[in-house]
């Protein structure tokens, strides 16, 4: 049998900033609340640290579907910052 990923992160780093970014973090479904998030988390903050960055930023949605990611992010210790983010659609 292949082994299959748990799940996986991607970090990205903003050096002019002296911040690292958790782009994306994904876990199967069939391994959430089993520490896999926390793991990789761990991996990516290692990862900002060892690219001399200060400090790491995360982004999730705001409606109920992410309550789950918000709450594994403030459990890691991210704080929620006040940010106002605007759009406008140049099709219209």
């Amino acid at each position: 049998m292949a082994e299959e990923p748990a799940g996986w992160v991607c970090t990205r780093l903003h050096p002019e900033d002296r911040m690292g970014e958790v782009y994306v973090l994904a876990v199967d479904p069939r391994f959430q609340r089993q520490g896999v998030g926390n793991a990789l988390l761990e991996y990516s903050f290692e990862r900002i640290r060892r690219a001399g960055m200060n400090m790491v930023m995360v982004e999730t949605g705001d409606d109920r579907g992410h309550a789950p990611a918000r709450s594994a992010y403030e459990s890691a210790g991210f704080e929620r910052w006040p940010v106002a983010r605007y759009f406008k659609d140049l099709n219209q």
